[in-house]
């Protein structure tokens, strides 16, 4: 599978998060850092991203007896 640029709009789709919270994940190295993709352009590689949603813990990740 070749891999892909995601741009900041499907990146917040994806990811359910802000582009500001995106920023400070960014600078304190806890989200896949941006990529320049011309003077006025960034995006981030889908498999990048991909790995980072999957190395989320589950909320409510202890199993509860109800």
């Amino acid at each position: 599978m070749q891999d892909r640029y995601v741009r900041a709009p499907e990146l917040t789709r994806k990811t359910g998060l802000s582009l500001s919270t995106i920023w400070r994940l960014e600078q304190d190295e806890q989200f896949p850092r941006r990529r320049a993709l011309g003077p006025n352009s960034v995006g981030w590689l889908e498999s990048e991203i991909s790995n980072w949603l999957n190395s989320r813990p589950i909320a409510g990740g202890e199993n509860r007896d109800v």
